[in-house]
């Protein structure tokens, strides 16, 4: 499949599914997608990300469990993730310049479904004023506002699971960081598989790889071998197809935990190990390890969950983490670096030829 079927496809699973949406206003890739040229492969294992912007008030809107609305599905072979979002959120061009989910993928071409113009009218507003300083700044501000609010959630995460449930919100924490900086660079948004690849990428064109080594050291996967790496792989394939058979209990990754998404994890960290981007592959795997560990532990045999507690705490020990005192140096370790990341993307802003006041 190429990029250009991949996009026809998504627009397709939007119109067949359009008697069943009551309130839909329109629809947009997010994600790589949209700046992949047609003609580019698509491997099978990766997702299409889209954003399915409802009217305020529709039922679509309504939580739907005790975390945010988000379907995970497959059409014609194609894995989709659609978030729900509402029309309040594209009730101006300035809402939208200052939300770092959106803002970009308005620049670009990435409507699938616009019945009543509410993207074209938006295009042309957020492409005129989209790389004007104050917005960048406001888009580097939101991404800052919501790792502050992902941190607060630390106390409640390690009453739930621990010091892995710890180490999970300290690895989602990275996406703000990465976003941050990508946003200050004037770069699409790029928070998959491959978002640590890219980030080493950024920061080693700012001079700055050691802030990437930093982050690697967040999760304690700076001296990882590539061998330890494929073992844990195999593992966790294991643990992703027990988790998927067992689920029962909400989590917050439960939208990835799905038959179809295997490739979505296997195949993506298999494709970084082979590309020889074997430590950046760990924080996709430890995403998936210890989320999967959190749902067998919750809702698989009794007889099995001392066994698979036995090799959660293995390779959180294998990634520094074997006491509250690693853990609270290592959550001092994520704050300096954090700092010091978005202290570079303001410094981004300030500086970038191409930003404009």
């Amino acid at each position: 499949m190429d990029a250009g079927m991949a996009k026809r496809l998504a627009g397709e699973w939007i119109a067949a599914q359009l008697t069943a949406w009551p309130g839909l206003q329109a629809a947009h890739l997010v994600g790589g997608l949209t700046t992949t040229p047609d003609e580019m492969p698509f491997p099978a294992y990766k997702d299409v990300d889209i954003h399915l912007i409802f009217a305020e008030g529709s039922p679509a809107l309504q939580p739907t469990g005790p975390f945010m609305n988000i379907i995970e599905t497959e059409y014609a072979g194609l894995v989709i993730e659609a978030g729900i979002k509402s029309a309040r959120e594209y009730a101006s061009a300035e809402a939208v310049l200052g939300n770092p989910e959106i803002a970009h993928h308005l620049t670009v071409a990435s409507t699938l479904y616009d019945p009543r113009g509410l993207l074209a009218n938006l295009a042309g507003p957020v492409r005129r004023d989209y790389r004007r300083r104050r917005w960048v700044r406001a888009r580097v501000a939101f991404e800052r506002a919501g790792l502050a609010g992902t941190l607060e959630q630390l106390p409640m995460a390690q009453a739930m699971g621990g010091f892995a449930g710890g180490l999970q919100l300290l690895g989602y924490s990275c996406t703000y960081v990465a976003a941050a900086l990508g946003v200050a660079a004037l770069r699409p948004p790029r928070i998959g598989s491959q978002m640590l690849v890219h980030l080493r990428g950024l920061l080693t064109e700012y001079d700055r790889p050691d802030l990437h080594e930093a982050i690697l050291g967040i999760i304690g996967m700076q001296d990882v071998t590539a061998e330890r790496v494929a073992a844990w792989l195999a593992e966790g394939a294991v643990l992703f197809d027990q988790a998927v058979r067992v689920r029962r209990t909400p989590h917050p990754f439960q939208h990835k935990l799905h038959a179809h998404l295997r490739p979505y994890f296997v195949a993506s960290c298999q494709a970084m190990l082979d590309a020889g981007d074997h430590r950046e592959a760990l924080g996709w795997l430890a995403a998936y390890y210890l989320a999967c560990s959190d749902v067998i532990l919750a809702d698989g045999p009794a007889a099995e969950k001392p066994t698979y507690a036995a090799r959660r705490d293995v390779f959180l020990a294998e990634l520094g983490l074997d006491g509250e005192g690693a853990f609270v140096a290592r959550l001092e370790q994520a704050r300096t670096v954090q700092t010091a990341c978005f202290a570079l993307a303001d410094e981004i802003v300030a500086t970038h030829p191409d930003i404009v006041d």
